[in-house]
Formats: structure tokens, C-alpha cells, sequence
């Protein structure tokens, strides 16, 4: 498929699965994929509250892919400026009517409308699997452009060896959609390393991609709430916090963070 047929079927499912991630944010749980979701997201956020909080107040957001504006009112709770960008229509339309003091545009990542060195960060959560190599390359060069001198860059993506083994299962699938002629979504596996090289050719001085989250916590809340529950518990206990910075561990992350500073 070509660069923008991809974005149009993310928006597209986007579109569709509005409503889900309404009622995840909303804590109206609707199945139990939800459950590692907010788990996982959980975890990125403490590093993402990390890097808000050596922030000074006032400093301007830009939140890519702010879908029902939940984290965008989360960033705007702080005291930060904040902006959230979505092209998907429905998602928007929860955002503004979720939060209609904060300020959401329809727009795509590859092409921001905006000038350059506006923003002190610009954050992504789980944006950019959604876009092919072409279109993630094109991403880190607006970021860059409008990030400040010494601004900071926070997203994540999906890493290809996760221990979820979602990998396989993905082409296996697509294998299954193929042979029934049904279009099935497109997903961007990337690693580590990869992701460290992409954004140093952007321009990115200082570039840190690690693993989050046991991946295998995904496939333990298959079997439902209950065993997902009791072996999150023991992941805690044998991996604490979950944040793999060395190889290849970082590699098998359920979530690849990647913090790049211009």
C-alpha cells in the first residue's frame, strides 16, 4: 500500500474504535485488551510525568494523535499549554466535547501546521505504528522543525521482538485477511536501535530508546481479568518497574519509548 492509503486506513480505524477508547479512558472498561492497555500506558506515563515535571509552567505541548483528549487534559492539568492534534473525526468530536476549554485541530503528523521552534515537547502514544517508514522519517523532521532549541521529543512505538510476539501473529493474520481478500490494518515494527538512527539522521542530538512493560503481561489478560491481574503482580515482583534500558531487553519491551532532545 502507498504512504497515504495507510494513513487513510488508521484514520479510518480510528474512526471506528473511537468509541472503545472513549469508554477505556472513561474507566467504562468494554473488553479485556483494555486492561494491559491502561496498564502499559500507566507505566509510560510516569516517564512521561517525569519530563513534564522538569518542565517550567506555561511551557507549550504539542500532544500528536490526542485522540479523546484524555492525556491532553491530563498535560493541560499541570499547568502546561497545550494543543492536541487528531485527523480522526470521531475522536476529535469526544475530545472537544470532553474537554471544550482546550484547544484541538484536525491534522497529520508528516505535516504540521505549525511555525518553527513553538513547542518545548511534543508527545505521540501509540501514534506512529499506525505509519508506514516514509511517513514516520517526514514526522521527525516537523517535530524537529517545531520543537524549541533544546526541546524534547517523547513517543513510543512497537517493538518488533516484544515478547508478546505480536510480530508473528500480525503477518499471520494479514496472511489469513489476504487469502479472504479483506484489507487488514498496517502496523510499524521498528526496534531500538532503528529508532535511535531515524531520528540522529532528523537532527535529534541526543536520542534514548528503551523497553517498557513485560510484553507477556498482554498474553497472561488473554485468559481474562483475573489471571491477567495475578500475573501482572508477579511480573512486578520479579522486574520492579518494568523499564529495560540495556540490550537486548529494551528490545523486548511491550512498549518502545523513545525520548529524542533537539
Amino acid at each position: 500500500m502507498k504512504t497515504t492509503e495507510i494513513r487513510d486506513l488508521a484514520i479510518e480505524r480510528h474512526n471506528i474504535d473511537a468509541d472503545f477508547f472513549q469508554k477505556t479512558y472513561s474507566d467504562v472498561i468494554t473488553a479485556n485488551k483494555a486492561y494491559p492497555f491502561k496498564y502499559g500506558r500507566n507505566l509510560v506515563l510516569e516517564d512521561l510525568n517525569e519530563i513534564l515535571n522538569s518542565l517550567p509552567p506555561n511551557s507549550k505541548v504539542l500532544d500528536i494523535g490526542s485522540g479523546t483528549g484524555h492525556l491532553t487534559n491530563w498535560i493541560a492539568s499541570k499547568n502546561f499549554d497545550v494543543i492536541g492534534m487528531e485527523p480522526s473525526a470521531n475522536m476529535i468530536g469526544f475530545a472537544k466535547n470532553n474537554f471544550p476549554n482546550i484547544k484541538f485541530i484536525e491534522g497529520i503528523s508528516s505535516a504540521l501546521p505549525f511555525q518553527e521552534n513553538q513547542f518545548d515537547l511534543v508527545i505521540a502514544f501509540e501514534v506512529f505504528r499506525y505509519l508506514d517508514k516514509a511517513e514516520n522519517i517526514k514526522t521527525f523532521a516537523e517535530v524537529h522543525k517545531v520543537l524549541k532549541p533544546g526541546g524534547t521529543f517523547f513517543f513510543t512505538q512497537v517493538n518488533k521482538y516484544a515478547t508478546d510476539y505480536y510480530y508473528p501473529f500480525f503477518y499471520l493474520k494479514k496472511i489469513a485477511f489476504n487469502i479472504l481478500k479483506k484489507t487488514y490494518h498496517y502496523c510499524f515494527f521498528t526496534t531500538p536501535s532503528a529508532q535511535e538512527s531515524l531520528l540522529k539522521e532528523a537532527g535529534f542530538s541526543k536520542v534514548n530508546a528503551y523497553g517498557r512493560m513485560a510484553a507477556s503481561i498482554r498474553l497472561a489478560y488473554k485468559f481474562g481479568k483475573g489471571a491477567g491481574d495475578r500475573y501482572t503482580k508477579w511480573m512486578e515482583k520479579i522486574l520492579g518497574k518494568q523499564k529495560f534500558e540495556k540490550q537486548p531487553y529494551k528490545s523486548f519491551g511491550g512498549h518502545l519509548v523513545v525520548i529524542a532532545k533537539k
